[in-house]
């Protein structure tokens, strides 16, 4: 694919923006609209095909204003699979955390946020299973405008799941218990794990479990406590502390069930997190 080249007769492409195992993403723009687009070109290959299938069914169903916009999908003039969003300009949350450190109370507003998104999806059946920072999309840099993105390896428990039981889906250091044993369980309450994994990082300045190898994170997700928050942090509000250790909670029964559910926990917890005590980390 070639700058200038017309895609569906819709998206004319303006530059390669990002390139990896799945495919390509472009800029490009859109004639049917006059707007900006992300036109996602999917590798070849049955694998993808139906990842892809299963992504743009996805987005198409979504209308919350914190998962990116499904616009159009289909395939090129030579069969090529693309799915077309809304283009997003700004970072995501892993390159802020390494440029700056949030505000606590931006952090836990930012997390609220994408709790909501997620809990959105999570009332159609829908699992994101990769809930990390580098999926997290910062419009315009702001904590308050974030998007969830990549819904690639999403599973809808009405469809059934793309992997079979015992693969390991995810990214090492997120990845809730049941996810690294590879288990059939999967659901809400793992991206929920997932999601406590992130607002620990934003808050402690590193994710909860880490690890010199994928193994060694696996075994301590499977067997260790994360460090308490307050223990690193004494300003952390001891409510905002609870809901984290609930959410890693290493048994899924003990979390809060859903997305909607940590959203409802953590919107009361923002003010508390402002202020002095919400100041960034050091």
């Amino acid at each position: 694919m070639v700058p200038g080249q017309l895609i569906a007769d819709r998206f004319v492409l303006e530059r390669l923006a990002a390139a990896g195992g799945m495919g390509s993403v472009y800029r490009a723009h859109d004639r049917a609209t006059g707007e900006t687009v992300a036109v996602k070109l999917i590798a070849e290959g049955a694998h993808y095909d139906l990842r892809f299938e299963r992504e743009a069914a996805l987005l198409a169903s979504f209308t919350h204003p914190a998962i990116v916009r499904y616009v159009s999908h289909g395939r090129t003039g030579t069969g090529r699979r693309f799915l077309a969003m809304e283009w997003l300009e700004g970072v995501d949350l892993a390159e802020a955390l390494h440029d700056r450190a949030l505000p606590m109370a931006d952090g836990v507003r930012l997390v609220a946020r994408v709790a909501e998104a997620l809990g959105h999806a999570h009332a159609r059946a829908v699992v994101h299973r990769d809930v990390k920072p580098s999926n997290l999309f910062l419009v315009g840099g702001e904590a308050g405008a974030a998007k969830v993105i990549d819904f690639g390896i999403a599973r809808a428990d009405a469809a059934g799941s793309v992997t079979r039981t015992g693969a390991i889906l995810g990214t090492p250091g997120y990845l809730a218990p049941e996810q690294a044993r590879g288990g059939a369980e999967v659901g809400p309450a793992s991206d929920v794990f997932s999601l406590g994994c992130v607002l620990y990082e934003v808050l402690a300045g590193h994710p909860p479990f880490r690890g010199d190898h994928f193994v060694a994170v696996l075994a301590k997700i499977l067997a260790e406590e994360a460090t308490p928050l307050r223990d690193l942090r004494p300003d952390v509000p001891a409510e905002l502390d609870a809901l984290v250790a609930r959410m890693l909670a290493k048994d899924p029964a003990r979390r809060p069930p859903d997305g909607a559910a940590v959203a409802a926990a953590l919107w009361p917890l923002v003010d508390a997190a402002a202020g002095p005590a919400g100041a960034p980390r050091p």
